[in-house]
């Protein structure tokens, strides 16, 4: 066979899978883009934007986002306490709640088991949240849990004190780069309205 001579089966394999591959890397560039548009690093003009949808409660109540489906975060009103609570005091408190779980039949915390908050504080605009170990060790379910995971935390505070745009992630006093390899956790993030509904 002449070497010159391109073989067509050959030529027709090799448009199909670089014709498959660029349409798997397509999807999941848009998948990326859909599940993160409104999450990631801390920029100013898109907190701003996405906190402009903040919830509209009393000031000794918080929205606080569980999951039903383990897909998507659903807002729930729960009250914290007394008025007058400091900013700093209602992290604590919506943490807390979080962390307790169950709010509403069928609702469950997307934090996982076991996880206990060590210490919270602001920085600025920037809440700082120090969680313990088992939020890595106790994470199942892939990319969703953890997605699921680190928003809970970070819808739950940005949406509900004010004066703050986002929230960094402490694991045992440590910046890790995620919990379980998806969500980057290294750097302060702003909320993710994406993933979040009321009710």
């Amino acid at each position: 066979m002449d070497p010159n001579q391109r073989d067509p089966g050959f030529a027709r394999f090799a448009f199909t899978v670089i014709t498959i591959a660029l349409v798997v890397v397509t999807l999941g560039l848009t998948a990326i883009y859909y599940v993160f548009q409104a999450g990631g690093p801390a920029t100013t003009g898109r907190a701003a934007n996405i906190l402009r949808n903040r919830p509209s409660l009393p000031p000794n109540q918080a929205m606080l986002y569980y999951t039903k489906d383990g897909k998507q975060l659903v807002g729930s009103p729960v009250t914290l306490g007394e008025l007058g609570m400091d900013p700093t005091e209602k992290a604590r408190r919506i943490v807390v709640a979080l962390l307790e779980g169950e709010r509403n039949v069928g609702m469950k915390s997307a934090i996982p088991e076991g996880t206990s908050m060590k210490t919270i504080f602001i920085n600025d605009k920037e809440v700082v949240v120090n969680l313990s170990s088992q939020m890595v060790s106790n994470l199942h379910g892939g990319v969703d849990a953890e997605v699921l995971a680190v928003y809970a935390v970070v819808n739950s505070l940005l949406f509900n004190i004010d004066g703050v745009d986002s929230v960094q992630i402490l694991i045992e006093d440590e910046k890790l780069p995620t919990l379980g390899g998806n969500v980057d956790i290294s750097v302060p993030l702003i909320a993710n309205a994406a993933i979040t509904r009321t009710g």
